[in-house]
């Protein structure tokens, strides 16, 4: 978080700040894809982008799964033994500031972007990852930084607590990147 808040100018504090300071919420979640006779035919995670701040990944580095959309084609990340993947969610996302898209998204007003996401499933072998997931607290509202937004870059996104956000998406299903790009402010 301190390396975000750098990146953009800010004081290293200010993305953990706007998160809850140390009330953060956090979840650890152990994913399991049995192999699948027909992968051809499922998913083992349809197409999304996570809903809070980061999620720090421990692949499996033997068995692969993960795909990432760059460009409407979609990716397979092959990871490297004994290292994490970390993917930016829709919270950073919404805090930043740029007239480009695609990182830590609402925090940043688009300056991060969230990451559009999958899993296959493999035919031959069962694969295991953990994921960590590192989220704002859930009463506060999230909102593009101040010092992110001036008058040639408004904010794109409309104060929201995460636990507003959770629902919605909970009540709408996985879209790819639809969720946070449906509260964009109107200009």
């Amino acid at each position: 978080m301190k390396v975000l808040s750098l990146n953009l100018g800010l004081k290293e504090e200010k993305f953990q700040d706007a998160f809850g300071g140390e009330n953060i919420g956090a979840c650890l979640r152990v994913n399991y894809y049995p192999k699948c006779p027909r992968p051809e035919l499922a998913l083992g995670l349809s197409s999304h982008s996570d809903p809070g701040g980061m999620t720090i990944l421990l692949p499996d580095d033997q068995v692969f799964g993960l795909q990432v959309r760059k460009n409407d084609m979609w990716i397979t990340v092959k990871p490297h033994p004994h290292a994490f993947i970390v993917n930016i969610g829709d919270q950073i996302q919404n805090y930043n500031l740029c007239v480009c898209h695609d990182k830590m998204q609402i925090l940043s007003n688009s300056a991060y972007k969230s990451v559009e996401h999958r899993v296959i499933v493999n035919s031959e072998k069962e694969r295991v990852s953990l994921a960590f997931f590192y989220n704002p607290k859930s009463d506060i509202p999230i909102q593009p930084l101040q010092e992110l937004v001036s008058t040639h870059n408004p904010p794109l996104y409309p104060p929201m607590t995460f636990d507003q956000y959770r629902l919605f998406i909970r009540t709408q299903g996985p879209q790819g990147k639809s969720h946070v790009e449906s509260h964009v402010s109107p200009r």
